[in-house]
């Protein structure tokens, strides 16, 4: 039988680095998105991984600033959030399973690739 632990959310996961199934970085635990239930205790529901929620944290002229920075890349799906069920492992960093080539999550560096890096010398494949 697995032996459940005890987990702080705010210590034990939020900040925590997040890898998908090939350890590839995602990025960091940003926000955790509880779900409310009648007569029991919250559940974590899933967990965000995203530039303008980590900077909602700090106020909110912060994330609307992020957020019209942001709005030149984004597409559907920001933030990205992943469910609680996908995750593997959760230690020093969080393994979840999902390849982060196919979400939302690596938008940015898609586009930075498109727009910036196959302009640099070596930049092209």
């Amino acid at each position: 039988m697995k032996r459940r632990r005890l987990i702080y959310l705010v210590r034990d996961v939020l900040d925590t680095q997040v890898l998908d199934r090939k350890k590839r970085a995602i990025g960091k635990v940003d926000g955790i998105g509880l779900e409310l239930r009648d007569g029991a205790p919250p559940r974590v529901a899933y967990f965000e991984s995203d530039a303008v929620t980590a900077w909602r944290r700090f106020g909110r002229r912060s994330g609307r600033w992020a957020a019209r920075i942001a709005s030149r890349w984004r597409g559907p799906g920001h933030p990205y959030r992943f469910p609680w069920l996908r995750v593997r492992e959760l230690d020093i960093d969080m393994e979840i399973d999902v390849d982060v080539e196919r979400t939302p999550a690596f938008d940015f560096e898609r586009w930075l690739r498109e727009h910036v890096v196959r302009y640099l010398p070596g930049g092209r494949r």
